[in-house]
Parts: C-alpha cells; structure tokens; sequence
C-alpha cells in the first residue's frame, strides 16, 4: 500500500507533470486557493489542492521555498478530509507521503497519520491492509521507541479482535501492559504525544473488559424454586448463583476500573456507562425473582436493598454524564447514560427534548466511545 515516491508520482503524474517548472508564487496561490475552498466547505476539492500543493513541494525539492513552509499542515489537512470523505486511495497517497517524506522531519505527526490511516482500514474492515501500514511503520522505525512499540500492539490487538482472533488480540494486550508499566514515567520524551499512547492503552483496556462484561450481563436469574421451601432455595440456588453472579460483576467492574487510572476523560466516561450497565443488570435480575415469603430469606437474598444494584447504576450513569458534559467528550455515551437513567426513574430524570427520538446503542466493541460532540 505504501510504495513511496514511485507510486505516488504514478498516481498524481498530471497534477505533478503540470507543476514540474511551478514558480514559488504558484505553490502560493495551488494553497490559498485549497484554504479558500475549505473555508467554503467544498471539501473533496479542497483536499486535491492540498495534496496537490504538498507533493510538489516534496516532489520538487523546493520545500526550501517559503511557499512551501505549509507541506506538513497541507499533508494533513488532506488527509482528514479524504478519510472523512471516505475517500480511500487519496488517503493511502497521502498517509504514503507522510511516512515516506516527513517520518523524520515531522516524526509526531508522521506517526499520528500512519496510526490513523491503520485505523482507516481497521474501520472498514480491511485488515490485510490495517496490517500491512503497521508492518511498513515497524519497517521505516525498526528500533521502535516504547511509545510507538505500544500504538502497533494497540493496533495489532484491534486487528485482531475484530479479525476473530482474541487469543492473539489477548497477547498482545499483555504485551502492551508490559511495555506501558515499563515506560509510563517516560512516555511523551519522544516523537510520539503522550495522549496518544495513553488513549491507545485506555482503549485497549476498555475492549479487554468486555468479554468479562459480556459474561454478567448474559448472566440469568436463579432457577425457580421447583417445589423447594425458602430455606432450601436459598442454600442449593440462590447462594451458589449470587456467588457467581457477584464474581462475574466484581471481575467486570475491576477491569473497567482500571480504565479510570489513565485519566482519558473519553475513555472513562465509556468505563462508567458500562459500570453502569453492570448495575442496572443486577437490578434487573433481582427485580424478575419473585420474593421469597419469609423475610429472613428476602433479606438476606437483598442485604437490606429493595433492589440491590438500582443505586450503584444511578451514581454511574450521573458520572458518566457529569464527566462527558465536563470534559465536553463523548456525546454518544453521555446520551445513552441519560437514556439509562431515565429509563431507571423517568421522574427524577425526564429525558431531554433531543433525546426522546429513537436511542441509537453505540457499543464499546467498536474501539473508540463515539465522536466527541
């Protein structure tokens, strides 16, 4: 996919070919015109210019040009808006020559587009291609600092998981916690932000705790008592199925808790809604037993709670809508906490106007909480 300089000149020949004796004033106006146009939202056209404009400088040597001082900004800028039009081979041309040109003029940058353009092909499924972007990223970086080494097991455990292959998508999650215990205190030294790696890790734990949080919310309600006395369901059922219940939930919440230590905002509202979720089951399942008639059993069956669970789900769907409208992050969640909760007392929590459409359930498998705003 990336074939540097010889397919990217293949690929844009008439472009290039008309710019091969471009005066610097040329390579001025190709970029005010491609802002020009951006400002006007006309944004397929926009991103041909500023592909257009960088790969002339890149191609002609002339980045020594003061017109050319924007190739880093222009490159980018394509970028987004090709992917964001879904516009593939533009977007492959472009992350090519940003990891072909800029990796070690503009390192931070280069490797924030490469890891997008990863997650470009993840996103649309092609994982041959997620794959072979990382394998070219390992190739142009063969002595990965630390932070890089955990964006490509990050990514390689994305690939995986969503290829079907949790046991390889498993070892590299282990992998990337070893290498992030490691280097943590030394993250963010290199060319790599550390939010980036942050964000990679925060994630990462985040699709790690859904197997764990899968496995409680399709956990059932005990067996009826089938003829059996209060006392007698409660010692041969209820005990040995709370304990595994509460096994189950305590083993979820653990892994999503250990989202929060990171400090992502985004990722830590996306870990609260599913604590929240967690809750909300467990006061689901105690709500469709039917009570016991003795009162020594319902009590000990509900440790004193009219619905254990209900208060636990409330206090996380809140947080989750106080950190989303806080950091002002992820929208999609904090919408489907203020759902949960209204769903849990419609009193005290009465839906907004915009949220009383049909709820759209944006699952943490996807990777990433949705978009921001």
């Amino acid at each position: 996919m990336l074939r540097g300089c010889t397919a990217l000149l293949v690929l844009l020949s008439a472009s290039i070919a008309s710019a091969q004796d471009a005066p610097e004033g040329d390579l001025g106006e190709t970029l005010a015109r491609a802002r020009e146009l951006d400002g006007r939202a006309e944004h397929r056209a926009a991103s041909q210019l500023y592909e257009a404009y960088a790969l002339r400088c890149l191609t002609h040597r002339t980045a020594v040009l003061e017109a050319c001082g924007e190739v880093a900004s222009a490159l980018a800028r394509a970028f987004e808006l090709s992917r964001a039009l879904g516009d593939v081979p533009a977007a492959e041309r472009i992350g090519a020559a940003w990891v072909g040109h800029l990796l070690y003029a503009e390192p931070r940058e280069a490797m924030r587009i490469g890891y997008e353009l990863a997650r470009m092909h993840l996103d649309a499924e092609r994982f041959d291609a997620a794959e072979a972007t990382l394998d070219r990223w390992v190739e142009l970086s063969p002595h990965a600092a630390p932070a890089e080494a955990i964006l490509i097991d990050a990514m390689r455990a994305r690939v995986a998981l969503a290829a079907g292959q949790r046991a390889r998508a498993t070892r590299h999650w282990r992998q990337l916690e070893r290498r992030f215990e490691r280097s943590r205190d030394d993250l963010g030294d290199g060319p790599i932000p550390r939010e980036l790696v942050i964000d990679a890790v925060a994630e990462s734990r985040l699709l790690r705790a859904e197997s764990d949080v899968e496995r409680f919310l399709t956990t059932g309600a005990p067996p009826p008592r089938r003829g059996l006395d209060d006392h007698a369901w409660f010692a041969r059922v209820l005990t040995p199925w709370r304990v595994r219940a509460e096994r189950r939930l305590l083993l979820a919440r653990m892994q999503l808790e250990r989202v929060y230590e990171l400090g992502s905002p985004h990722h830590s509202v996306a870990a609260a809604a599913r604590i929240g979720e967690l809750y909300s089951h467990l006061a689901d399942l105690h709500s469709s037993m039917t009570p016991p008639s003795d009162e020594w059993t319902r009590v000990l069956l509900t440790r004193g709670d009219d619905r254990p669970g209900y208060d636990e789900a409330l206090t996380h769907f809140e947080t989750c809508v106080r950190w989303a409208q806080h950091h002002e992050v992820a929208r999609g969640w904090a919408t489907l906490c203020e759902q949960r909760l209204n769903a849990l007392d419609p009193e005290r929590y009465p839906l907004a106007a915009e949220l009383s459409g049909t709820a759209v359930y944006l699952p943490v498998s996807v990777a990433l909480p949705p978009a921001a705003r």
